[in-house]
């Protein structure tokens, strides 16, 4: 998400484009020392503490009338990572830290906008409160490394809190290529990156015990398998849920 400053207003730009202002006018006024500027952050809404993804999706996909009173029950946090752009200039291709420096100068820790919390030689320690918190994960960034926009630069490495579960087979999605996967008796998240053997076997499966239901191939209770995923969502979701492997019976 960008957040385009130029001496006011404000916006708010998503990946795609679009343009996120009236979805969340409390964070149309930050503490900026700049005449314009162009930073890249995440807008957040922490529920217990740990950040909600729903909430947020709540809040992108209301309508204006519905937007007025989310702000006071899902208040939303911009949270700041790097700054893209100052004063006239691109400051994409200065090293991490010196833009680190920058953002500093420019940017005020506001209630509603501030910058992430970041550590240097303490990446081990950071990584256990991670797990420790059943946060989805961190970021490793070179000190060095340029903002590369539009894609995935090798100098960032994201590490994700990957935590296991077996997990019932309930079948197959033809819309996304997903396993329709659960801990109990409902689809829980839809796994990907199933190997090609697994893949096979499962088609095998598919073609012997599948039943058709609209873009779904379901498979009969009993068949089970190894799923890792990063956190809960508020709604029993299984977030970031990948393939590990069936279960076999071993009777």
């Amino acid at each position: 998400m960008h957040y385009v400053f130029r001496s006011l207003p404000c916006a708010l730009q998503s990946k795609t484009g679009k343009d996120c202002s009236k979805q969340f006018p409390e964070l149309m006024v930050p503490q900026l020392e700049a005449q314009e500027s162009v930073l890249d952050g995440e807008i957040t809404i922490l529920t217990g503490g740990k950040p909600d993804f729903e909430g947020v999706m709540e809040r992108y996909l209301a309508s204006e009338r519905k937007v007025a009173s989310l702000v006071h029950s899902k208040p939303s946090v911009y949270i700041v990572w790097d700054i893209l752009w100052l004063d006239g200039r691109q400051v994409m291709d200065r090293p991490l830290l010196e833009r680190k420096k920058l953002l500093d100068k420019v940017l005020g820790d506001k209630a509603e906008v501030r910058k992430i919390d970041w550590v240097d030689t303490e990446g081990l320690a950071l990584w256990e409160a991670v797990k420790e918190h059943g946060l989805e994960g961190m970021v490793a960034k070179k000190k060095n490394s340029r903002y590369v926009p539009g894609q995935r630069s090798a100098a960032w490495l994201k590490i994700k809190n990957y935590q296991e579960a077996t997990a019932n087979v309930f079948g197959y999605s033809r819309k996304d290529g997903g396993v329709l996967v659960g801990t109990g008796a409902r689809v829980q998240s839809h796994a990907i990156g199933m190997s090609a053997v697994d893949r096979a076997a499962l088609w095998e499966l598919l073609d012997e015990y599948g039943t058709e239901k609209g873009e779904n191939i379901l498979l009969p209770p009993g068949i089970q398998g190894k799923v890792k995923f990063t956190t809960w969502s508020p709604r029993g979701v299984m977030r970031d849920c990948c393939w590990v492997g069936f279960l076999l019976d071993r009777e």
